[in-house]
């Protein structure tokens, strides 16, 4: 991975113009630009840990990352994959409230940390970057709401190709997902067991929507992955 800026420029930020920012005042971007940290994350680095104080939140620049809960039983489950363009923490945070869940870097990552008190001022000095604030948190609640549904009501083959979609997505609609993490994982991003997982992704092989080369996905009928993915 090539190396990034120690400091990148929030001006010339690929996401820049697809984020809150985008219609944030000049001077709210000029104090987050110096208000931020910069930090790399080697993979398997945790970027934060259940039960700590959420005092900041992470944006995304590069790489991608795993957020998930501890279970009474001692098996994770996993509640979300963040990559380029999110914002990691930014519920927890804004709520001045402890996280509730872990974030992990599934491959190395490359992240700007915001702090809480930075946000809280210029949340109270820009009325358009407080309406794009908003909309983030709603955006997070829907997400987690919709992700709550699909495990309730989706069967496994249309969960798999529901995330197929969003990985292929979020690593820049490529119709060739990368898969960072291993299919245990992704077991439990779905809520089945691997054995399941593994069955289902020999299926969709079978009929041609995929093909599978070791931990490369390349979606062959986009078209049919979505539908039966019943993808709103």
């Amino acid at each position: 991975m090539a190396d990034l800026p120690l400091n990148p420029d929030c001006f010339a930020c690929d996401y820049k113009n697809h984020n809150v920012l985008h219609c944030a005042a000049h001077e709210t971007i000029e104090r987050i630009n110096a208000g931020k940290d910069f930090t790399v994350f080697p993979r398997g680095k945790h970027l934060v840990s259940a039960g700590e104080k959420a005092a900041g939140f992470f944006f995304i620049k590069s790489g991608l990352v795993r957020s998930y809960v501890q279970l009474a039983s001692g098996k994770e489950q996993t509640l979300r994959l963040s990559g380029p363009g999110d914002w990691v923490g930014f519920r927890d945070c804004i709520s001045d409230s402890v996280s509730h869940h872990n974030v992990v870097a599934v491959e190395d990552t490359h992240a700007c940390y915001i702090t809480g008190d930075l946000i809280d001022a210029l949340v109270k000095d820009d009325i358009n970057f407080q309406k794009e604030v908003f909309k983030q948190m709603a955006k997070e609640w829907q997400e987690m709401e919709e992700h709550v549904v699909s495990l309730g009501t989706k069967q496994v083959h249309e969960k798999l190709a529901e995330i197929l979609i969003v990985l292929d997505n979020a690593q820049g609609r490529k119709n060739q997902v990368e898969l960072k993490v291993t299919r245990d994982v992704l077991a439990t991003f779905i809520g089945t067991k691997t054995e399941t997982l593994v069955r289902a992704l020999s299926d969709l092989k079978a009929r041609e929507f995929i093909s599978v080369d070791k931990n490369r996905i390349d979606i062959l009928n986009r078209e049919a992955l979505y539908s039966l993915s019943k993808i709103a």
